[in-house]
C-alpha cells in the first residue's frame, strides 16, 4: 500500500469497556472483518485497561488528537462520557455507541437485543 491509499483510509476507532474482555475481542475480530471487507477502513482497536470512564476519556481524548472518522464505543459511564464525545462531534468525527450507549453526543446507539427478544429466547 503507498502513502495514497493509507490517507484515502477512513480511521475507524473502536474504544471498548475494558481490553482482555471476550465479548469485546470478538468485536474486534468482527471489525477487523468489516474492514477487510471494506478495503477502506483503518480499525483502530482501543479501551483502558480498566474499566472506568476516565480510562475512556482519555482514549477518546486521544483519538480526537489523532484527527480519526469515527469513534464506536461500549461506554462505562452514560453520562460522564457526553461532553468527550460531544466534542469529538464538534471537531467532525462521527460518534455511535453500542453495547453500552452514551447519553447523547452520538449518532446512533446500536443494542445487541432488546428485552423482548431475550424474554422470548429464555422462554423457548
Amino acid at each position: 500500500m503507498n502513502s495514497a491509499d493509507a490517507a484515502d483510509k477512513l480511521r475507524v476507532a473502536m474504544l471498548v469497556k475494558s481490553l482482555g474482555n471476550g465479548f469485546f475481542e470478538a468485536c474486534k475480530e468482527g471489525g477487523i472483518e468489516a474492514s477487510n471487507e471494506l478495503g477502506n477502513v483503518e480499525l483502530i482497536y482501543t479501551g483502558p485497561t480498566t474499566a472506568t470512564a476516565e480510562g475512556q476519556i482519555e482514549l477518546m481524548n486521544a483519538l480526537i488528537a489523532q484527527k480519526v472518522d469515527a469513534i464506536a464505543i461500549s461506554a462505562n459511564d452514560a453520562n460522564a462520557l457526553v461532553p468527550v464525545a460531544k466534542r469529538a462531534a464538534e471537531r467532525g468525527i462521527k460518534v455511535i455507541s453500542f453495547d453500552s450507549g452514551i447519553a447523547s453526543g452520538r449518532l446512533l446507539q446500536l443494542n445487541p437485543s432488546n428485552a423482548a427478544l431475550i424474554g422470548q429466547k429464555q422462554v423457548q
